[in-house]
């Protein structure tokens, strides 16, 4: 097993009054050539967008461009039309040939959210856009896959790549295991709230670690914990 951590604090930063952001990978004006992503996982952003703020429309292609709402509502404008993205919705765009997008916070509070992009495994497909709302039941104490790839057909939403995103929240005390779906692959665990122990590290908020060469990961939860996990090809 090949692991390394990234404690909250090392990710880059961007913060435009408006926006705010902590870039796990390099993305914008900020470049870590030692993070240039891992394996198909290529972008990570946890970001925050002021009330009545947002993004104009802009175009994205040959990404899989995925969107945890944590909180408030933002507006989305794409090929599916004007749709909400509220707190505990998941929303996954194809780019493919290409798409525009816009994003405005119309609630009362600040819109926070992870955004994700994924290499796709097809270039140049038909782009597509897809929104599902969750329950925070749906994922406790037990892993429950968000996004997972098109041609299994059997996730809630589906993306160009054999890619998987789960999501669980384990009480103190567990000691949950994440097995891998497909040998190859490698995770990226971030933890959204609590702290675990994992080998010899005590995490928290925001940590994260980059694992591979396995076919499954342990670790016991020292407080109630939330976590995401990505599966990608490394």
């Amino acid at each position: 097993m090949k692991y390394q951590v990234i404690y909250s604090d090392s990710r880059g930063s961007a913060d435009f009054g408006w926006f705010k952001a902590r870039y796990t990978f390099s993305f914008g004006q900020y470049h870590n050539p030692q993070r240039m992503g891992f394996g198909a996982l290529r972008v990570f952003n946890d970001s925050s967008i002021a009330v009545g703020k947002g993004f104009p429309e802009h175009p994205h292609e040959n990404f899989e461009i995925i969107t945890l709402q944590f909180q408030g509502d933002l507006e989305h404008t794409d090929i599916s039309g004007t749709r909400n993205i509220r707190a505990n919705m998941v929303q996954a765009i194809s780019a493919g040939t290409g798409v525009t997008h816009s994003d405005v916070n119309i609630s009362d509070k600040e819109a926070r959210q992870f955004q994700i992009w994924i290499q796709p495994n097809v270039i140049n497909v038909l782009p597509k856009s897809e929104l599902a709302q969750f329950n925070t039941s749906d994922w406790q104490n037990k892993w429950k896959v968000l996004v997972g790839p098109i041609e299994e057909k059997q996730w809630p939403l589906a993306i160009y790549q054999n890619a998987y995103l789960s999501r669980g929240a384990f009480a103190k005390g567990n000691e949950p295991t994440y097995k891998f779906k497909k040998s190859g692959n490698g995770i990226y665990l971030m933890i959204i709230s609590g702290e675990i122990q994992f080998d010899e590290y005590q995490l928290s908020d925001r940590d994260s670690i980059m694992l591979s060469d396995t076919l499954s990961v342990s670790f016991e939860c020292i407080t109630d914990a939330d976590i995401f996990i990505i599966e990608v090809p490394v």
